[in-house]
């Protein structure tokens, strides 16, 4: 394409900054217009962005020539952004989680296909600059083959002030958090069979699950993704995900403030023999980017919300499909609403008996 690509950005909330800030940094693309149904935020955004503001999302793309738009509001209004997205023949991202129901997500998904329209949810977590050194840890095979894996989000962060929705929703961790690692499950280890999953309601102040445990089966592989917003810590290390693998020939720990350790052995887990050998082959902290405009705690989910963008864009570009595309993500969207019905049940989920 000759020009930038045209885009709007609908929602400019919290979250919706770091999309704003992201965008202005990366060549090749013009900010036309912010949407948001709150005046002051709207105001803000169009001021701060230089877009024409709306007020409706309809109004917008009805009066506005779009390359793509960025959906950034919150969760239930997912479905409508998107449908007025494919009405109107606009590619789109959207913030996670893609819906509150998976006939949702599916519907979202088909009616971009039906227009041929790229379609990408903004699942941020595996573009942070530390889980993409895991990943080519991972691929080198540095520590053979993967059998288990952990994810982790602990911390006693206060996630209520910037998004009181969170307060009153009736589905709260495992939609807020725990989604983005079951998509680092996915693409660490593989494609979950089964899962089981547990949660508990510490904070009297929400609806909510604010603690949540769920095993994963996958292929040849156990994993287990637990999350909580009532942990206490003397050294407060949110927003960060830890990471540890396991694998034939080794162990990779992704630990406390960024820092990536990995252990390997010379031979697979067959030779007792060579059980003591391992050595530590890699043990460093690693140095995050850091923007401008990022602020800490933030700048490792910011920085990764810019190579979020970046990737958008090259696909855009190139004609690949993104790496989490709305297609992708339906399998992730599974995982998440699966866990609520093991919640319900009591009993493991089967990934694929959903209707």
């Amino acid at each position: 394409m000759s020009r930038p690509y045209r885009f709007a950005v609908i929602g400019t909330g919290f979250f919706a900054q770091n999309h704003l800030h992201a965008w202005a940094q990366i060549p090749d693309v013009e900010l036309v217009a912010v949407c948001d149904t709150d005046p002051e935020r709207l105001a803000a955004a169009a001021r701060d962005f230089s877009g024409r503001p709306y007020a409706d999302a309809a109004e917008l793309f009805a009066n506005e020539e779009l390359d793509f738009v960025d959906i950034a509001t919150t969760p239930p209004t997912h479905p409508q952004m998107v449908f007025l997205a494919a009405e109107h023949g606009v590619p789109a991202i959207c913030q996670k989680p893609l819906a509150w129901d998976l006939a949702d997500a599916r519907a979202m998904v088909e009616a971009m296909e039906a227009k041929g329209l790229p379609f990408m949810v903004h699942e941020n977590f595996r573009f942070q600059y530390p889980m993409r050194r895991v990943k080519e840890v991972l691929d080198a095979g540095t520590i053979g083959r993967p059998f288990f894996g952990r994810f982790s989000f602990r911390s006693f962060h206060d996630c209520y002030t910037p998004q009181p929705w969170l307060l009153d929703s009736e589905r709260m961790i495992i939609v807020d958090v725990v989604v983005h690692l079951f998509d680092l499950a996915r693409f660490f280890i593989g494609e979950p069979e089964s899962l089981y999953a547990e949660a508990l309601k510490v904070n009297p102040r929400i609806i909510g699950e604010d603690v949540a445990t769920v095993m994963m089966r996958m292929p040849g592989a156990t994993a287990i993704a637990d999350a909580s917003y009532e942990t206490f810590s003397n050294h407060s290390t949110y927003p960060q995900a830890f990471v540890t693998i396991e694998g034939t020939r080794g162990v990779i720990t992704l630990g406390p403030d960024y820092h990536l350790q990995v252990v390997s052995h010379p031979v697979d887990v067959g030779d007792s023999a060579a059980r003591m050998t391992g050595a530590v082959v890699f043990d460093e902290d690693l140095q995050i980017p850091e923007h401008a405009w990022a602020s800490r705690p933030w700048h490792g989910i910011q920085d990764s919300v810019v190579a979020l963008q970046r990737h958008w864009v090259e696909c855009l570009r190139t004609g690949r499909t993104p790496e989490t595309s709305g297609a992708d993500t339906l399998r992730t969207m599974e995982l998440t609403l699966g866990a609520y019905e093991s919640l319900a049940t009591g009993q493991p989920y089967r990934v694929g008996s959903s209707a």
